[in-house]
């Protein structure tokens, strides 16, 4: 569908958290340019990308504009937080699937301070990264992500693989219908 020249009909703001080097960038890259560099490197600060995803309203074929932000996980840019975190309509919890316990346990700090900017109701998904580097998850690593998952609201949870492109336009079209959902927006279908 093209679109240039002409106006979403909806404009989410969708924010990507998670340490650095998890995967936050490729999965966007992924989505929006459907590339995968495995030599990414790190983000600076915030990078912004832009994705359409079509959609039906009314019985008319229009679309939906992501705003991607994707947050530097390094320390030094989470007293950025705020200004990077305001106004987002949606949220990615993102860890390495094979890094598990520093990545998935580190999104506490993250999870915290959406409670400090009263983000508890915006819609969140946990994304397991680089599945492709991992043949099985260990049943320990299972019960790790379950137990975060609990202390967490059941946020709703996905494993994926840029590389291998596994679930990264379904974690976007899903956070769009949750989205749509949460505010009563007016939608025929995602596309």
């Amino acid at each position: 569908m093209e679109t240039e020249g002409k106006k979403p009909y909806y404009i989410f703001k969708l924010c990507l958290l998670g340490h650095a080097g998890v995967g936050k960038t490729c999965i966007a890259r992924r989505l929006c340019f459907d590339t995968f560099d495995a030599n990414t490197s790190l983000t600076i600060g915030i990078d912004f990308y832009t994705y359409d995803l079509p959609m039906i309203v009314d019985g008319d074929k229009t679309f939906l504009r992501l705003s991607i932000w994707d947050f530097g996980g390094q320390e030094q840019f989470k007293k950025m937080f705020s200004y990077y975190i305001h106004g987002a309509n949606g949220i990615f919890m993102v860890f390495s699937l094979f890094n598990l316990n520093d990545t998935l346990l580190g999104l506490d700090w993250w999870y915290d301070n959406l409670f400090k900017h009263n983000y508890q109701e915006t819609p969140k998904l946990l994304v397991g990264c680089k599945l492709d580097l991992v043949k099985d998850l260990e049943r320990v690593n299972e019960l790790v992500i379950e137990r975060f998952r609990n202390k967490h609201d059941d946020v709703p949870f996905y494993k994926t693989s840029a590389k291998n492109n596994v679930n990264v336009r379904e974690i976007f079209v899903d956070m769009s219908k949750q989205i749509l959902d949460a505010h009563n927006f007016n939608y025929d279908k995602l596309l």
